[in-house]
This record gives C-alpha cells, sequence and structure tokens, in this order.
C-alpha cells in the first residue's frame, strides 16, 4: 500500500485519538519509506510515532521515534523538521517529569520559530513552555505563557489549539488558586470540543471541570465529570491523563473521607504513573497516601509516604508539590498548616491555604 496513503490514513486516525490503529498504520508506512529510502517520508513516519506514543505514555518509546527524525532532519539539513522533531521530545520528557532538560529544547525550538515568524510553532511551543513552568511551580508564569499562545491561536483562527491553550489555562488557574477562572477556562474548552468531536480533548475538559468543581466543594458534581473523563480515556486507551483522573476521584473520597474508595483510586493511579514513569504523578500519589494514613490515624506510615514525595520534589525541582509536602509535614509534626513555611505558596503567587487535613490539593 502507498506509504503517502498510510500517512495519511494515520494522521485522521491520531486526530480521531484512534491511537492503535494509528500506530499500525504509521509503521506500515514506516517500512514502505525505509524501502525506497524516501527520507522526508521516514520523518513523517517517525513523528507521526512518536506524537502517539507520547499519548499513550510511552513516552521513552516516543523519544526514540523523535531522535530518528531529528537525525535524518539534520542530514537533509531540514532546520523546522529537526527543532519540530525537538519539541517532541521535549514534550516527552515533560511528561516523565524532567521539565529542567525539556526547557531547554522548548526555548531552542521557540527561537526558532520566531526567526522564521512561524506563528503556528510560536503558539504550540508557547503552550509547551507554559506546562513545564506548572511543572517548575509557577503557574503565574504559565498562565502568562498560555495567554500568548491563546492570543496567536485566536489570531490563526485554530480552534483546536485554542481549545487546547483553554484547557491547559484551566489547569494552571487552578493550581494557582483561581477556582472561578479555572471552571470558566475549563467550560468554555469543553464548548469548542464538544462542536468538534475531539475526544481527547473533551475527555481533558471534563477532568478539569471536575477538579475546578471539587475546589468548590461540590463533591457529587465533580465525580461525575471524573466518570464522563475516565469513559473517554478508556476509549482511547490514554493512560497518562486517566492517572491524573483517577488520582483527582481518589483525592475527592479523601475530602468525603471515604477512605476505601480513596485508597482504590489512588492505587490505580499509581499503576498507570509506574508505568508512564511519571514522577511528578507518584508525589500525587504519596500526598495522597500520606493524607490517608493521616485520616487512618497511623502517622508513621503518613511521615514515609511524605518523605518519598520529598525525596522527588527535591530531586526534580517540582516547586508547588514542593509546598503541599512542606504543609502536610507541618500538620504532621502539629504545627498547623504552613506555619513553618507560610510563604511557600505566596512567594509563587498561589492563593492556596489549607485550614487542617484532608488538604483539598487542586
Amino acid at each position: 500500500m502507498d506509504p503517502e496513503y498510510l500517512i495519511d490514513k494515520a494522521d485522521n486516525q491520531r486526530a480521531q485519538a484512534l491511537y492503535s490503529e494509528a500506530l499500525k498504520s504509521y509503521r506500515a508506512a514506516l517500512k514502505g519509506f525505509e524501502s525506497s529510502g524516501i527520507k522526508e517520508g521516514m520523518i513523517d513516519a517517525h513523528m507521526g510515532l512518536g506524537h502517539t506514543l507520547r499519548m499513550v505514555g510511552r513516552y521513552e518509546d516516543a523519544i526514540r521515534h523523535y531522535t530518528e527524525a531529528s537525525h535524518i532532519a539534520r542530514t537533509l539539513k531540514d532546520n523546522l523538521l529537526y527543532h519540530d522533531a525537538k519539541l517532541g521530545i521535549a514534550l516527552s520528557l515533560r511528561g516523565m517529569g524532567r521539565w529542567k532538560e525539556a526547557l531547554k529544547y522548548i526555548r531552542q525550538a521557540k527561537t526558532y520559530y520566531r526567526k522564521r515568524n512561524d506563528q503556528e510553532g510560536i503558539a504550540y511551543a508557547l503552550w509547551a513552555e507554559a506546562g513545564v513552568y506548572r511543572y517548575k511551580g509557577e503557574p503565574i508564569k504559565a498562565i502568562e505563557t498560555l495567554e500568548e499562545a491563546l492570543r496567536i491561536n485566536r489570531l490563526l483562527g485554530d480552534l483546536s489549539g485554542e481549545g487546547y491553550c483553554l484547557n491547559a489555562l484551566g489547569g494552571a488557574a487552578r493550581v494557582a488558586g483561581l477556582k472561578r477562572e479555572s471552571l470558566r477556562y475549563y467550560s468554555r474548552a469543553q464548548e469548542i470540543f464538544r462542536s468538534m468531536r475531539d475526544t481527547f480533548g473533551l475527555a481533558y475538559s471534563h477532568c478539569g471541570i471536575g477538579n475546578a468543581l471539587r475546589m468548590y466543594g461540590r463533591y457529587s458534581e465533580a465525580v461525575d465529570h471524573f466518570r464522563k473523563a475516565l469513559r473517554l480515556y478508556e476509549r482511547i486507551g490514554d493512560i497518562v491523563s486517566s492517572a491524573y483522573t483517577l488520582w483527582s476521584m481518589g483525592q475527592t473520597y479523601l475530602m468525603l473521607k471515604r477512605l476505601s474508595f480513596a485508597k482504590r483510586y489512588l492505587d490505580r493511579a499509581l499503576k498507570h504513573f509506574k508505568k508512564t514513569k511519571d514522577e511528578r504523578g507518584k508525589v500525587y500519589y504519596f500526598l495522597g497516601m500520606a493524607q490517608y494514613h493521616i485520616l487512618n490515624g497511623d502517622t508513621p506510615r503518613a511521615k514515609r509516604f511524605l518523605g518519598r514525595a520529598k525525596e522527588i520534589t527535591n530531586r526534580y525541582g517540582f516547586g508547588l508539590e514542593a509546598c503541599h509536602v512542606e504543609n502536610l509535614i507541618n500538620c504532621v509534626e502539629g504545627d498547623g498548616a504552613g506555619k513553618k513555611d507560610k510563604n511557600c505558596y505566596g512567594k509563587k503567587g498561589v492563593k492556596l491555604k489549607f485550614s487542617g487535613i484532608p488538604f483539598n490539593i487542586p
């Protein structure tokens, strides 16, 4: 079969979140292009494989294909495709929590796109960079960066890009303590993705709305949205996003003091975090389990979980998560929520305050 036809088929399958089918089509296309020695086609196939594998949490496999694409682009002296591939590597590294490495590649790509006045590339790089700022613990900077990306996408008339910026803005606003703005961003994103019939974007917005409602204490409504998100993620085989949705369910049940339910969802989330090698996700699991054990009266075990969370936040530089860990440690040690490090959130411009365990971690 014509490999160019297979690439088009794979791109359409990926756009419809048919990831398993897309992988088969991209692999068949790659084989065809390799047989005929068409390097440009080989790049397209490797990039498609990288994008698809990244969406299903197979980050190391994705990096392998993006790296191969970057090598071929270098031999062809195609700087645009080279930086596109490097940006793919960066997004994979970010997904694993390795944001410091990711930021280097993202900034290099953004600089190149600006030189070319490639507005679409600039918007995508800004969106990627904003995600790194969230991992770094700078949600206000993430919001500012996403607002610039959103402005460009709107000028380009890129409805999908606008939707993903709005989803990302919803997340950044939530962790910054701006729950009203978070709900507004996610709700607008959902309108866009419903009109586009974008399954992944719709699932993302359901999870986001659920978390925004959770911050308002509207737990039953939140759970309804999480369940809708999980059904959609399961349909497309996305364990990256479903992991965080499962964690959100666990956190919601912690708030409701339904501890057996909380543990069940947290444990399911951990399986996904381990599979995708998501270090930041593991921190959230440890934070959830620490609270679970505190509520069960097992402080020594809670401290062990917090110690593991602290070790990861220190190693990877997850700034906001480090604040959550320190605040929980202070509570466990009887110093109240945040008394020892009361400026941790304030220094980051974040409006968060917890009165006691369980913390409704955003």
